[in-house]
């Protein structure tokens, strides 16, 4: 990946957005999914942040052999990745998220999502 490359492609989340999305939801959960550069911005919008963590091999495992996307399969992005990967945990740590273990299987990883949800879903009868 060039340098520089970042700065001009990077993905970027509109807290504009984020904020209708908070206003349409009412009571109901709303989930978003993924990372990208600005992220803190908007995480003071939702009432819990998840962070899936897996180790390096895993990572490397599941973007070289994923077929959806050829994003990691070129070495300057599977290095970046893996370069990234590796202080996700932390930081996401230090903002007060709630970890899991990416390498368990997919549907208990979303059901820990959706219970952690459940907890936090104030509804206005009770």
């Amino acid at each position: 990946m060039p340098v520089g490359w970042l700065d001009r492609f990077a993905w970027k989340i509109s807290r504009t957005r984020v904020e209708a999305l908070v206003a349409e939801s009412h009571e109901k959960a709303t989930f978003l999914f993924g990372t990208v550069e600005n992220e803190v911005d908007v995480w003071d919008l939702f009432d819990i942040v998840v962070c899936v963590v897996v180790d390096n091999q895993t990572l490397r495992d599941r973007l070289l052999t994923r077929t959806t996307n050829a994003f990691g399969k070129n070495p300057e992005e599977l290095a970046a990745a893996l370069g990234r990967n590796d202080g996700v945990e932390s930081t996401y740590r230090r903002f007060g998220a709630m970890i899991l273990d990416g390498t368990r299987p997919a549907t208990e990883v979303a059901d820990a999502i959706l219970a952690a949800a459940n907890r936090r879903i104030v509804h206005p009868s009770e």
